[in-house]
């Protein structure tokens, strides 16, 4: 399985929410690129800021990556 991204934008209720969002979202992308099998896998969230003040995230992010 070749490495999964996806990401979101916000604003959600909370940060929890977008990286949930952002997770579903990998999830559903590793089901289109992937052959079924079982995997495992290295899970990197990240996201897409603006620094203001406060700064404010505006893409909420997951990345998959195969672990041997």
């Amino acid at each position: 399985m070749p490495d999964v991204h996806a990401k979101v934008p916000a604003p959600h209720a909370s940060h929890s929410a977008g990286f949930d969002a952002a997770l579903d979202e990998a999830l559903r992308n590793a089901s289109i690129l992937g052959k079924p099998d079982h995997y495992t896998v290295a899970v990197e969230f990240w996201a897409e800021i603006e620094v203001t003040n406060p700064g404010q995230i505006q893409q909420y992010g997951v990345t998959l990556s195969p672990r041997s």
